[in-house]
């Protein structure tokens, strides 16, 4: 069956200069195979702005990264209905960032096969040139932010660990020995292989992303490991205009 791809303009807001960006929503046809599902949101982010060549190089490097760059050569629509595949039940953006030239966006979705996932992926781009903006294009992340955020990090995770040994004690939750030691095995992993690279912004803060992605049976045994830090607490390390 032929999937229907329709364009809806949703207006953002300024940004620097008096460049107006506004996102249209690319809405991707919900896959008939999963129509007892109530999950209706299939929405994609598409820039458009006042200059039409940073449009494209937002758009090009969003899509491209988002389907992890399967479809270099194929239009939008194109590449998300071959990514979507059938097998995505949800699919839907958030902007938290849009002003001072850039634009932070967190796309999410959801894909089913033997099992259910959802993931979040974080965007942030200079509507100024186009470009993908690294997290030390916004921030100096050679020095004390580095330090603190590492710090903030193995601290969480060390609580981490003290609460799965918790559970591993508690005869409810059914976290037998070689479950346990498997799961430390991986938070350990994670905690190792950290890096400071993925982030969001939002109107008064960055948020550093770290996610630990457990197997199915350990899904609920997942760290959640929050690093956020407020503009002003941060401002002595800003690249960027708040």
């Amino acid at each position: 069956m032929t999937k229907i791809l329709t364009i809806i303009l949703v207006f953002i807001g300024p940004i620097a200069f008096g460049q107006i960006v506004q996102i249209e929503t690319f809405r991707l046809e919900k896959s008939g195979r999963f129509e007892d599902i109530q999950l209706d949101k299939m929405n994609f982010p598409i820039v458009q702005s006042e200059n039409q060549k940073i449009d494209s190089l937002i758009n090009n490097d969003l899509k491209n990264r988002f389907t992890n760059n399967e479809y270099p050569n194929a239009t939008m629509d194109s590449a998300l209905i071959k990514w979507a595949d059938g097998q995505i039940i949800f699919l839907d953006f958030t902007v938290t960032f849009n002003q001072n030239g850039i634009l932070s966006i967190n796309v999410s979705a959801e894909g089913c096969g033997a099992y259910c996932t959802y993931w979040t992926e974080y965007f942030n781009y200079s509507t100024k040139t186009g470009k993908w903006l690294d997290i030390s294009d916004i921030i100096d992340t050679t020095g004390t932010f580095k330090k603190m955020v590492f710090e903030d990090k193995v601290e969480q995770y060390n609580k981490a660990r003290r609460n799965l040994k918790e559970n591993h004690k508690d005869s409810n939750w059914g976290l037998s020995e070689d479950d346990y030691e498997n799961t430390l095995e991986y938070f350990n992993e994670c905690d190792n292989s950290f890096k400071l690279n993925q982030y969001a912004l939002y109107a008064d803060h960055i948020e550093i992303i770290e996610e630990c992605w457990l197997p199915h049976v350990m899904k609920p045994s997942t760290p959640i490991i929050e690093l956020k830090y407020k503009f002003s607490e941060i401002r002595e390390y800003l690249k960027i205009k708040n």
